[in-house]
């Protein structure tokens, strides 16, 4: 069996052949097959199997290899756990038989007639064999327990130790005689299939427990490998539960991946459950982004946005808490996620609003939309990550400020070459009132004699970035609205002086 190792791989191959507790196991057949698929019944690649007294090893071929290493390890199945079915000559179907390696089956095509019979003779003769052993053995270690247990304590202590190997059989029986010990792969096995992920951690549990204490006799080791193997598929269930794919539904919530992440925690792979928890919420944001329409007004597809994925990033923040709580070396991990979550739906956001040609009253209410979602959905449960949106807007709304502030004072240089300084006269009842209803929306109680054109735009301007102000912003916020009422109050010197406009000033009486 020595000699097997040198044509592996040296991926888990000590694990597999040169286990030196193993001292029983043999090799029995091998030879080349090849692999087909179950449905199209093509050939998926060229494998070795080696049948041993206990197992199924199956490798595969290594195309480019060097030395005296020939195969890459694939799988080693426990003869226990096989089923051979034979697969008649159909079509495309020559000298196949199928392997059933609970909970999944294999079909494998073999170089002729001849070699398909050898291939099913031996690994049910093989089997057979190995059960007659399990079946004595177990027998024998029984009968041993009893005479033991009739033997009174002081003739047991005055025997002396001739054979080691019966104390050993002994300690076996005591560890592994138990109906239920027997039994639990096939246990394992059926909870497995049935998607009982529970049962079955409650089953790992069980058998880890009673484990602990036995020796580390060879028998024990062995049954430990039988279990280790199906606490790996069950492992690969859980994890698939949580690992998106195309066919899989998005649309659940985290609670949907909280029973997979508990069971992965209780198996202590807390830090894959965390890996694809996270990973599983990522995708359920972007599917959810990716519904939104961008229909109508930038403000609906930010409101509607905001509406998304900020309750999302709190109903995960508060799934993780509890699925996590007595994991703090997650909460990192969590901490790192969200920001990058954020900073990606802050691109959206900014692509939206300052990609395109927004004023600054739309920037204003989206920004506060923003804030407003950080502060209801995520301060509420502790979690505090504003500072990241507004670092992350910040260039943004200094850009946005600077612009309209030059666009003001443009505005009003533009203004000054037209002004005539005359009444406005609406001529009309209902259009005054119109007008007063439009200065008193602009935040505007008009007095006799007040510039209303400027007064309105300077309302309006001062209100959106009174919504916009921040500490950061605070210094740029009050040099745009003094410089604008600069550059009016430079309009209105010039004016005063200009010949062309005393008749008009002094008519209208505008500074009286």
């Amino acid at each position: 069996m020595y000699q097997l190792s040198h044509i592996l791989t040296e991926e888990k191959k000590f694990d597999v052949i040169h286990d030196g507790d193993v001292t029983r196991r043999h090799l029995i057949h091998n030879g080349d097959l090849a692999e087909l698929d179950a449905e199209s019944f093509t050939q998926i690649q060229k494998v070795h199997a080696f049948l041993l007294n206990d197992s199924l090893m199956i490798a595969t071929w290594l195309p480019n290899r060097r030395g005296p290493v020939r195969y890459r390890f694939q799988g080693l199945y426990e003869l226990d756990s096989l089923a051979i079915v034979n697969v008649r000559d159909a079509g495309p179907i020559k000298n196949a038989f199928k392997i059933l390696m609970f909970p999944d089956a294999k079909m494998y095509q073999a170089d002729g007639a001849k070699a398909k019979r050898h291939w099913l003779d031996i690994l049910e003769e093989t089997k057979k064999a190995k059960a007659s052993r399990d079946k004595q053995k177990k027998e024998a270690a029984i009968l041993l327990a009893e005479q033991q247990a009739h033997t009174p304590e002081e003739e047991r202590k005055s025997f002396p130790i001739e054979d080691d190997s019966e104390t050993m059989v002994a300690i076996e029986t005591d560890c592994l005689n138990a109906d239920w010990i027997q039994e639990l792969p096939e246990d394992l096995d059926m909870c497995i299939a049935q998607r009982d992920f529970e049962g079955a951690v409650d089953l790992v549990e069980k058998v880890n427990e009673h484990l602990k204490d036995c020796p580390k006799v060879p028998v024990v080791k062995e049954f430990r490998s039988r279990i280790d193997n199906r606490i790996k598929q069950l492992t690969e269930g859980l994890m698939g539960e949580l690992q998106v794919s195309p066919e899989r539904s998005l649309r659940g919530g985290p609670r949907a991946a909280r029973r997979a992440v508990t069971q992965l925690i209780r198996l202590g792979k807390s830090a894959q459950a965390c890996d694809l928890f996270l990973k599983n919420r990522s995708a359920i944001i972007k599917y959810n982004i990716r519904q939104l329409k961008f229909e109508g007004a930038t403000t609906l597809y930010i409101r509607r946005l905001c509406d998304v994925f900020f309750p999302c990033l709190s109903e995960t923040g508060k799934e993780f808490t509890k699925a996590f709580q007595d994991h703090y070396g997650c909460m990192s991990a969590f901490v790192v996620w969200a920001k990058e979550e954020l900073e990606m739906c802050v691109n959206t956001f900014n692509r939206h609003v300052f990609g395109g040609k927004s004023t600054l009253t739309v920037i204003s209410e989206c920004v506060q939309t923003a804030r407003q979602h950080c502060d209801e959905q995520l301060c509420s449960i502790g979690f505090d990550v504003s500072f990241v949106f507004e670092d992350t807007i910040t260039p943004e709304l200094e850009r946005v400020v600077q612009e309209n502030r030059d666009q003001m004072i443009e505005g009003i240089k533009y203004r000054g070459t037209d002004d005539k300084w005359r009444k406005m006269n609406h001529l009309k009842e209902k259009e005054c009132s119109r007008f007063l209803e439009e200065m008193m929306s602009a935040g505007l109680d008009l007095k006799p004699y007040v510039e209303t054109q400027f007064a309105k735009i300077c309302m309006t301007m001062t209100r959106d970035l009174l919504t916009l102000h921040t500490l950061e912003l605070s210094p740029l916020i009050t040099d745009t609205i003094s410089e604008v009422f600069k550059a009016q109050l430079l309009h209105f010197e010039d004016s005063l002086k200009n010949p062309d406009f005393k008749t008009e000033v002094i008519t209208n009486k505008c500074y009286k």
